[in-house]
């Protein structure tokens, strides 16, 4: 296990090509090695702190996205320099990012906002268009792709009512029947067999197999299922308030692994890191 400090609320977590990014409260920090942490905002805003909730990285082509109070934060050059996409007026606050691979050359990239619906990019950020139709729930909290979203076009947005899908790339949405009714919906993720996980706030985790038409319950708990993540078929994380259970059986049974105090928790191939309350990022082996 390897320890990072990075004091502070970090509210996303990037892994990708040995280097780890933070979305967080001052903004977005770029971790190449254990305790060196580089702000990438500085050359946009140095005298400021801009928020950066959700961020989206595609290192091979140098494009990097964060979700911003207003719009989304947009760098060609790996974080070198950066500029400010509005989405819209009033200025939303970007919740979640949810990106196709190879954004840099036209995939696509969905934004969740807090009180505004959802925006879609086909351009790497440079240009976004307003795609709530269908939408009754504009309160986003999660965005999942499926991973074969290029031919596929499936989507799914978690709201504070329930779930959307969407058959078209996120340019039209229809409502998910969930079982209790009208659930907050905090996290989502979408499995290589297609089965669709949802992290409720007050009813466990789901799971359907059917793109929502039924659904199991897998986990069940009092607390909110903040994030999860998938490693393979077996292998499930799941961040409940603050605490970190880890299932591989599919989600038969489950284990803690961390008792507490985790802010967030990402994949980076077979590890897990794990964002503490008091900024250190921890990286776990699976």
């Amino acid at each position: 296990m390897t320890t990072v400090e990075l004091m502070e609320r970090t509210h996303s977590l990037v892994a990708q090509d040995g280097a780890i990014y933070a979305a967080r409260q001052s903004g977005l920090y770029r971790i190449n090695a254990p305790g060196e942490a580089q702000s990438l905002f500085d050359a946009w805003l140095p005298d400021q702190a801009a928020p950066a909730l959700a961020l989206a990285v595609d290192d091979e082509g140098g494009l990097m996205l964060a979700g911003i109070q207003g719009g989304v934060a947009r760098s060609t050059d790996g974080g070198a320099n950066w500029e400010a996409i509005p989405l819209r007026s009033p200025a939303p606050l970007v919740t979640c990012l949810a990106a196709a691979p190879e954004i840099a050359t036209g995939g696509c990239v969905l934004a969740g906002t807090f009180e505004d619906g959802i925006f879609r990019s086909t351009d790497g950020g440079a240009t976004w268009l307003a795609v709530s139709h269908g939408l009754f729930d504009h309160s986003i909290y999660a965005l999942a792709l499926s991973p074969r979203f290029a031919e596929e076009g499936v989507a799914y947005a978690g709201t504070g009512s329930g779930i959307y899908a969407s058959d078209n790339g996120g340019r039209l949405w229809r409502d998910v029947t969930m079982p209790a009714g009208d659930e907050t919906v905090l996290s989502l993720a979408l499995a290589e067999s297609g089965a669709l996980y949802a992290g409720t706030e007050a009813h466990g985790m789901l799971r359907s197999s059917d793109a929502g038409d039924t659904w199991a319950t897998v986990l069940e708990t009092e607390g909110a299922v903040n994030a999860i993540a998938l490693a393979g078929a077996e292998r499930i994380f799941v961040l409940v308030d603050d605490r970190v259970l880890r299932s591989t059986d599919g989600g038969a049974s489950w284990s803690e692994t961390v008792a507490g105090e985790v802010d967030c928790l990402s994949l980076d191939g077979e590890s897990v890191l794990l964002v503490m309350s008091d900024g250190s990022i921890r990286r776990e082996n699976w």
